[in-house]
């Protein structure tokens, strides 16, 4: 991959953050989008029942870590917590933060969305989902249903950004290309790997460059559900 790969995996997916209605499943139909189908698969029936969620996000370099995040959030409260490079940063989401908790609610978005992507093509709003059967992944050439999400032109950090989203027959993500402005050529791919279960949700924990290089991966995974 080109020098630019770290830089795009960390502020890729802040690109097309728009307005999240977290608030799990909408009231269901007899017959489920593939994008809820995809999501239900990775536990969002359950979302609802999520008091509190803890991670690590890293990006991991040649064998070495990088950058780590730690993270607490309350979906409820919209109450966050970062701990990165000895500080500690809390706030509370959609009300008015400073420069510096703007900065933290930025790696905030972009950190929730590699750890619960399958979630934002039900909550996000102001996207364009297409769908295409059997295509070749681009990293691993395997035949693959796609679905893709394409972010309006109006909002968010960088918009009119898309996703093409490579998954199996059992509705699990297997690689995605991000493509900035939409365009035709991808400026990142990885894959998602080391599936985990952790209270009724699965995680992809690890993503790979092509090359096998550079790493998105997650630890310490902890969720609290309401009891």
């Amino acid at each position: 991959m080109k020098n630019t790969f770290l830089i795009l995996c960390v502020i890729a997916i802040i690109s097309s953050c728009k307005k999240e209605t977290p608030t799990g499943t909408d009231k269901e139909t007899t017959t489920l989008s593939t994008a809820q189908r995809l999501a239900n698969t990775a536990g969002l029936k359950s979302w609802n029942e999520v008091e509190e969620i803890k991670f690590s996000f890293n990006v991991g370099k040649s064998g070495k870590t990088v950058l780590t995040r730690n993270w607490t959030w309350n979906p409820k409260t919209n109450n966050v917590q970062l701990i990165a490079l000895g500080d500690t940063i809390n706030y509370k989401r959609h009300s008015k933060l400073d420069s510096l908790q703007i900065s933290s609610d930025r790696a905030f978005i972009n950190d929730v969305y590699w750890l619960i992507p399958e979630f934002k093509l039900v909550w996000d709003q102001g996207t364009t989902i297409t769908e295409k059967k059997s295509q070749m992944a681009p990293i691993s050439k395997d035949t693959l249903d796609m679905i893709s999400i394409l972010y309006n032109k109006e909002g968010g950090y960088t918009p009119g950004d898309a996703y093409d989203i490579y998954y199996d027959a059992n509705h699990k993500f297997k690689e995605w290309a991000y493509r900035r402005g939409n365009d035709s050529t991808p400026s990142m791919i990885t894959t998602f790997e080391k599936f985990e279960t952790i209270a009724g949700f699965t995680f992809a924990t690890d993503h790979r460059s092509p090359d096998g290089a550079t790493s998105i991966n997650f630890t310490d995974i902890e969720i609290t559900k309401t009891k």
